[in-house]
């Protein structure tokens, strides 16, 4: 089973205070569904978990094994973004 890591990014997350300090970035709702939703709607069944603020983890745990996807929060996914993660291979990485 793919281990999906959804991260984080610090910046970010200050810029979205106050609703960022009881959950992560992707557990913020856009429109029906949280960030982490539609991406797992868009990337299928997986074990999910969270880097966050250190205060967050115990509620958001991070489970980290073998081969990691790392995902960040703030970033909405789009069917060819999903496929191009799917893709991805060891050391690779998506930049923008």
């Amino acid at each position: 089973m793919r281990n999906i890591i959804i991260f984080d990014d610090n910046e970010t997350r200050r810029q979205l205070l106050p609703l960022t300090h009881t959950r992560p970035i992707a557990k913020i709702r856009i429109g029906v569904t949280t960030i982490a939703e539609k991406w797992q709607n868009m990337l299928g069944e997986a074990r999910y978990s969270w880097l966050t603020a250190s205060y967050l983890q115990e509620k958001f745990p991070l489970l980290a094994e073998g081969t990691n996807l790392m995902i960040a929060g703030h970033v909405l996914p789009s069917p060819s973004l999903a496929k191009q993660a799917l893709a991805l291979g060891e050391g690779e990485a998506i930049i923008d």
